[in-house]
């Protein structure tokens, strides 16, 4: 006979839905050790992953390993959505290593039903468990890895500005530690610094200093768990902070804790 008290470790596994709620400007998450496999039920919209936006439309999944930047952007004024947070080791060992080549997948006829099987399961699973029902909800977790890791070969249709915008986030990501501004950027690209405020919004969701910003703290939260000898301080101004107050103001305002206590290990 199962027992009804079994409570879930959050950092292992975590499910969130949300059904018909009215549609934000956009949605940013932020996970630091978990993936998460993101299921859009209603309300098409652009979701940008790492340096490219994608479309999704009614039943597709997008996969967001942990640590990169991504963003909704919903063109509907409600959407439905479930979200399935994961460690990686409820990931088949399979399929771990095309992760990164598979951000998106869309649904066939065939798959369709399966996958929204397999989202009912893990929801129901998760509202009333028992001590089975961890165990049902990885195989559920390993089942969905598999059928997108087997049947995820659709090319995702990608904004037309991607490869500006690719270009831009890279060098972001070349130059975070030192004082990047939107004009180098621009020049970098052979754009103007207008063209490029304006394209680099529209396809990532993010404003360009929002994204450097966002970009350096998530660089800072690795130096900060990994590297013991580094000062907060130290790492601020590694990231391209030369405020550490303001580095720490923004650091707590992402990640809900401060710098102190990620160094910590709390």
């Amino acid at each position: 006979m199962a027992e009804k008290n079994f409570k879930f470790d959050k950092r292992v596994f975590k499910f969130e839905s949300r059904i018909n709620v009215e549609t934000p400007v956009a949605m940013i998450h932020h996970h630091d050790a978990i993936f998460e496999i993101y299921y859009l039920l209603k309300g098409p919209c652009w979701y940008f992953i790492d340096r490219k936006s994608y479309r999704l439309t009614d039943g597709d999944i997008a996969l967001i390993p942990p640590g990169v930047i991504h963003k909704a952007s919903y063109e509907s004024p409600t959407y439905s959505r479930k979200l399935v947070f994961c460690a990686e080791s409820m990931i088949p060992q399979s399929v771990r290593h095309l992760l990164p080549q598979i951000p998106y997948f869309a649904a066939t006829p065939e798959t369709a039903p399966i996958i929204r099987e397999i989202f009912d399961t893990i929801e129901k699973e998760y509202a009333e468990p028992d001590d089975f029902s961890m165990d049902v909800i990885r195989m559920k977790v390993a089942q969905l890895f598999l059928i997108i890791a087997r049947e995820g070969k659709c090319e995702p249709q990608e904004k037309e500005e991607s490869p500006i915008v690719e270009k831009a986030t890279r060098y972001i990501r070349e130059h975070f530690s030192d004082s990047v501004t939107l004009q180098d950027v621009a020049a970098a690209c052979f754009v103007s610094r207008e063209h490029l405020s304006r394209i680099f919004k529209k396809g990532t969701g993010f404003g360009f200093n929002e994204y450097l910003n966002e970009y350096r703290l998530t660089k800072a939260h690795t130096m900060l768990r990994d590297d013991p000898k580094a000062t907060v301080a130290e790492v601020a101004l590694r990231c391209g902070f030369n405020d550490s107050n303001y580095f720490s103001r923004q650091y707590k305002k992402m990640y809900h804790t401060t710098a102190s206590k990620t160094k910590k290990g709390d």
